[in-house]
């Protein structure tokens, strides 16, 4: 009763669920509860502590409910015995954070608490992974790695760590040798060894390549964690046998997979206990949560907003980019890099159909489905506000044209300024009138990008690229869409 009228009593924010905090390789330790007492009201209660500053104490209940207060709410004593016990967390820690960041070659774990308790861009920051993109569900870091980067003493070339909608950091996920990159430009596998390894034999071929990498990630996480065991993880198409090893709340898991790639997940403990499975958002509420995102503007302007950013950085990866964007949104977890091993040429170069395929069987896999769109013959505006109005983004097929990129670059900017859109709408038909034609039979620059969008006054779509922030949003007109779309599209629908 005492535990039930002290939260009552309190007006607590519920943060997340988490597991007790690990403080030793491979093993967790028993929780340490301290007591703490509001000045107020002067009841007391047993708490877990996960993080403290300034202006927020984060804790656990017995319950497994993790809450937060100002710590100016709390006695004096309190809170001297809440950092007495971070005190001790970090020194009890620090030997091992020590160790496994020597082998990981990055300040990835730091203090007493666990990742998942951390702030995403906190925890970014240290390991230098630039921000991707930040929306309302969830943030994300990626880095394309020079070849002098190593990570767990190999060489990834894709890391990215993502964030919850609370902000904390939810995941990382490395991608090693895979067959979208081994001998591509973005340098010989042969010479990234000979330099970074000199006592291994180098790779000649990409079986070899993942083969070592593998070797050299499972050695540098042994030594510090002990034997790894063997589990399998993901769901259904998904579904891989990986190897795991155990830091306090996290799980390495290292994947294999022949002819394709070698990855790396640092997932949360209950997760990897679960084999990956996520929670299934029902269709109701999954409608709710989407239609939300639908902004309407007083000139006509009707988009979907807080649709994560994917960067394709240097490879040909707008497909396996726009499908993880549109996956990530309708909260289907998805990773570019690995999506793209489906469906990927060696050396680069996407399929999209095969790449469709492979995702349409993962989003079965959490009772969505992928439909197919005819664009090419139906890219009308009532077609796309079918979608964009209970916001659902479409994925259009399409060819990214010099002369289509400069002219949404350059009405994109002048339509920040634009007062008379009745005007607009009239100048921006005449030029489509007038270009459209011309690059309707221009069959280069095969690409795949999303509708976000429309202004059905103006007869405008917004469209949005994995290219980055800077084209995010921009603005086309339909009939300049029409001329440039190619074969057709696909929405996850609801």
């Amino acid at each position: 009763m005492l535990r039930e009228s002290f939260i009552k009593s309190w007006e607590f924010r519920v943060i997340l669920t988490t597991g007790m905090v690990g403080m030793a390789a491979g093993e967790m330790l028993a929780a340490e509860w301290v007591e703490v007492t509001q000045k107020k009201s002067g009841k007391s209660l047993e708490v877990e502590v996960v993080s403290m500053n300034e202006k927020q104490l984060k804790f656990k209940t017995k319950a497994g409910k993790v809450f937060s207060v100002a710590p100016s709410s709390l006695t004096a004593a309190s809170v001297e015995r809440v950092r007495a016990q971070l005190a001790a967390k970090e020194k009890e820690s620090a030997g091992v954070n020590e160790a496994l960041n020597k082998v990981i070659g990055h300040r990835l774990f730091e203090g007493g608490s666990d990742l998942w308790d951390q702030q995403a861009g906190e925890v970014a920051a240290r390991i230098k992974w630039p921000k991707e993109s930040s929306t309302n569900q969830s943030s994300s870091f990626r880095y394309y790695t020079p070849s002098s980067y190593q990570f767990l003493n190999a060489h990834p070339y894709s890391a990215t760590l993502y964030g919850g909608a609370d902000g904390n950091t939810s995941h990382l996920s490395l991608v090693f040798a895979n067959k979208g990159d081994y001998g591509s430009t973005a340098g010989s596998a042969e010479n990234h060894f000979k330099k970074m390894h000199p006592d291994k034999k180098p790779p000649m071929s990409l079986e070899e390549a993942i083969k070592l990498d593998a070797e050299l990630i499972s050695e540098a996480l042994t030594g510090v964690l002990g034997e790894a065991e063997k589990q399998y993880y993901g769901e259904k198409e998904d579904r891989r046998r990986v190897r795991r090893w155990d830091f306090g709340n996290h799980a390495f898991l290292l994947s294999e997979k022949d002819e394709e790639y070698v990855s790396v997940l640092v997932v949360p403990k209950k997760n990897a206990d679960l084999e990956g499975k996520v929670a299934f958002v029902k269709d109701a509420d999954l409608k709710k949560i989407v239609s939300q995102n639908v902004e309407k503007s007083d000139n006509g302007d009707v988009v979907i907003r807080n649709i994560p950013m994917v960067d394709q950085g240097p490879k040909g990866y707008c497909a396996p980019a726009t499908f993880e964007r549109a996956m990530r949104y309708m909260l289907v977890p998805a990773d570019m890099y690995l999506l793209a091993t489906s469906a990927t040429n060696p050396g680069g170069g996407t399929n999209t159909m095969l790449l469709a395929d492979s995702c349409k069987r993962i989003v079965r896999s959490k009772a969505r489905r992928i439909k197919d769109l005819d664009l090419d013959k139906d890219l009308k505006m009532r077609r796309v506000k079918q979608y964009i109005d209970k916001g659902v983004p479409i994925l259009w097929q399409m060819r990214s044209l010099e002369s289509y990129n400069q002219l949404a670059n350059k009405r994109t900017r002048e339509r920040g300024s634009v007062d008379d859109y009745t005007a607009w709408a009239t100048q921006l038909q005449e030029e489509a009138d007038k270009v459209a034609p011309g690059m309707e039979h221009n069959e280069s620059n095969h690409h795949i990008c999303m509708i976000i969008g429309y202004n059905e006054q103006t007869n405008e779509l917004a469209v949005s690229d994995s290219w980055g922030a800077r084209y995010e949003l921009r603005w086309v007109h339909i009939d300049v869409a029409k001329a440039v779309t190619s074969r057709g599209g696909f929405v996850i629908d609801l």
